[in-house]
């Protein structure tokens, strides 16, 4: 191509859409006639760059490359209001938390935890519910859910028995004995409740009682020590061997709705727990177990210690079974009994399901 009498040449450079102007001669060659009228060499060694419409004449080959290789175009603004095309404004702590809107100072909003809603909890929290025990943690754990949420059953009535847990362990076999200090414990306190009964107040609606032993490998049954040096005693024994069971006898009792001997529904439960404690080898020495003694954590409770205080991190290496058990109530177990008696006091009255097996 010619322009100006100046021969010229044209070349597509790698860069999307761009040409590189590369002049093999120059109109100052013609006009000045010799070299001292070309530009400074930094000039000239600069090549021309120009974007391809810019450049004239255009083949149809070459608009075609420009297009294909032009990079693409911007989109336009957004003007959907649901996607915003400018980030969203910083928002005020202190201004949404005087108006009572917006995220709070401090942290994320977190909603409450709620009560569990299930129709026993609903149908049992306008009525009158007794726990025939005095321990604070089957109480407690009436009152919670696995997740650390209410419960519920905020209206628990504590009225243990007074009854003298007396019976003779060798007429009984574990499973027997824990059963039936249970269910006198449950039938007593629902006496006493019809007994002295005053007109104001309505019938027990559910009667629950509870009774945990522990069971050693050959089939001793303890209960709560009686002294320190008991207290040591047992627990040595426990470590040394190894694997013991805990067993938890529940017993729930409604008043029937119709005319029908004895006047009410009670079942019978019982819950069994493996519990292992760590080898004198494997850090259970004996200083260890009196250390635990003198903390006083487990004087009142069957076994002599608390699996869910610190000796559940001493003493205990592993649980086969419901832990709750443990502690004193399977709650799973005991509201699945309160619906029986409750809503099919139609079905077989008094299942009393010990799960008993050779204890080696």
């Amino acid at each position: 191509m010619t322009k100006g009498g100046t021969r010229m040449s044209r070349k597509m450079d790698r860069h999307h859409g761009v040409y590189t102007r590369h002049c093999l001669g120059h109109p100052w060659d013609a006009a000045a006639g010799g070299a001292a009228a070309r530009p400074p060499a930094d000039l000239a060694a600069k090549p021309h760059r120009r974007r391809a419409w810019q450049i004239e004449p255009r083949s149809a080959r070459s608009c075609i490359i420009a297009v294909k290789q032009r990079p693409p175009a911007r989109p336009p603004a957004m003007t959907d209001s649901k996607i915003p095309s400018d980030p969203p404004p910083e928002y005020s702590p202190a201004e949404h938390a005087a108006a009572g809107t917006g995220p709070r100072p401090g942290g994320p909003v977190r909603r409450p935890v709620q009560p569990l809603d299930i129709p026993i909890i609903r149908h049992l929290n306008a009525k009158r519910v007794v726990l025939a025990s005095a321990s604070p943690r089957r109480k407690a754990l009436l009152q919670q859910v696995c997740n650390g949420g209410l419960m519920g059953l905020t209206n628990l009535e504590i009225n243990p028995s007074d009854k003298p847990e007396d019976l003779d362990k060798s007429a009984y076999g574990p499973w027997e004995y824990v059963a039936e200090t249970a269910r006198r414990k449950c039938l007593d306190v629902y006496t006493k409740c019809l007994e002295t009964q005053l007109a104001s107040i309505p019938d027990p609606e559910l009667v629950i009682a509870a009774d945990t032993i522990i069971v050693t490998r050959d089939g001793r049954i303890l209960e709560k020590p009686r002294s320190e040096a008991e207290h040591v005693k047992m627990l040595k024994y426990m470590r040394d061997t190894e694997m013991h069971r805990v067993l938890t006898a529940v017993t729930v009792l409604a008043p029937r709705e119709d005319a029908r001997h004895p006047g009410y529904s009670i079942t019978s439960h019982t819950e069994e727990t493996k519990v292992y404690f760590w080898g004198e080898e494997n850090g259970l020495p004996d200083d260890v177990i009196e250390a635990y003694v003198r903390t006083r954590e487990g004087v009142d409770k069957a076994g002599g210690y608390a699996v869910q205080g610190i000796a559940g991190m001493l003493l205990v290496e592993k649980i086969d079974g419901s832990v709750d058990n443990v502690v004193g109530l399977p709650v799973r177990r005991c509201l699945s009994m309160a619906e029986k008696v409750i809503f099919r006091q139609d079905e077989e009255g008094d299942e009393e399901q010990s799960g008993e097996e050779d204890l080696l």
